[in-house]
């Protein structure tokens, strides 16, 4: 309390160090280290908005290629993908933050797109937005990706309400993935999850340097391969579709744990994040299936993205 009450006089209200010390009794070179402290516990967060250089002739393209609501093109860094991922991330944080309205459902997915753009998202003010996972979890794998960890930091600067979803994304067989969804708590947040307003997602890849679901485990090199042969080329919420946005894995699709394409179709906004050429034409598919509403993406992705839809 006395951290929250120092860092509120000092960021918010303006008051000298010194002015503290002096109403608290105290010396300085404790405030100032009472700020650090505050800022190395997480009481304060600061958050540093820069200046975003967008491509809009290249979101003008895509949103009239594709009939979406909008896209966002940040200015690609072709020698730091984790610099061109994390400019994207801030520009969805803000499209977010415009999309949003109090008394709202908010739907996320995991990944490494969708923890950029919570690191990125700092609302101005706090909205009436409940957080839901749309899909099951990674695991232990990489836990500061998966849903739970992202639905808490999401919420934690909304309305600091958020739904978990207690299962895995993928089940060892049809069997198991029904008891699961048939669960009350389960069933109940994927129903809160189906009435989202407004849903982030990342766009995954049939590529085994990008591919979330490989990496973590849950499938196998010859799934992956296997898969991929089929002619599929992208998934959403693990759900997995081929060049044109088709669902095009039945088998895997009775083992997911995690809303369905046509459950995603019937949110009104679904903003998607993807960046890498090596996405780009999971990306398309996922276009050309209607899956998505507004894109977020980098320029030299969002121009594979023009050059593959002029090709195939």
């Amino acid at each position: 309390e006395l951290l929250a009450h120092v860092a509120t006089q000092y960021y918010l209200l303006d008051k000298s160090q010194q002015e503290i010390a002096d109403q608290l009794d105290i010396s300085r070179s404790n405030i100032s280290r009472m700020l650090k402290e505050a800022r190395e516990r997480g009481i304060v967060e600061i958050m540093i908005r820069h200046p975003l250089r967008r491509v809009v002739t290249l979101e003008q393209r895509l949103v009239e290629q594709f009939g979406l609501q909008n896209a966002g093109v940040v200015i690609a860094d072709p020698l730091d993908r984790e610099r061109t991922l994390a400019r994207a991330a801030e520009l969805a944080a803000r499209l977010l933050e415009q999309s949003l309205e109090d008394r709202q459902v908010l739907g996320i997915s995991w990944g490494t797109a969708v923890h950029a753009t919570a690191n990125a998202f700092a609302p101005r003010r706090r909205y009436d937005v409940e957080v839901v996972q749309l899909m099951g979890g990674i695991g232990p794998t990489e836990p500061m990706i998966d849903g739970p960890a992202l639905a808490q930091r999401f919420a934690r600067r909304l309305s600091n309400r958020y739904r978990y979803l207690h299962a895995p994304l993928v089940v060892d067989s049809p069997a198991l993935a029904q008891a699961l969804l048939s669960q009350r708590n389960n069933a109940e947040t994927l129903e809160v999850a189906r009435r989202s307003h407004v849903a982030l997602v990342g766009i995954g890849a049939l590529d085994p340097e990008v591919s979330s679901l490989l990496r973590a485990g849950y499938l196998s090199r010859a799934e992956f391969d296997a898969i991929r042969e089929r002619g599929i080329v992208g998934d959403i919420c693990a759900r997995h579709f081929d060049q044109f946005g088709r669902p095009a894995a039945p088998d895997l699709d009775q083992r997911v744990i995690s809303i369905t394409l046509d459950d995603l179709a019937a949110i009104p906004k679904v903003i998607g994040v993807a960046c890498g050429e090596a996405k780009a034409i999971a990306i398309l598919a996922a276009l050309r299936g209607g899956h998505l509403d507004v894109l977020v993406t980098d320029s030299l992705t969002a121009e594979a993205i023009l050059r593959l839809c002029a090709a195939l």
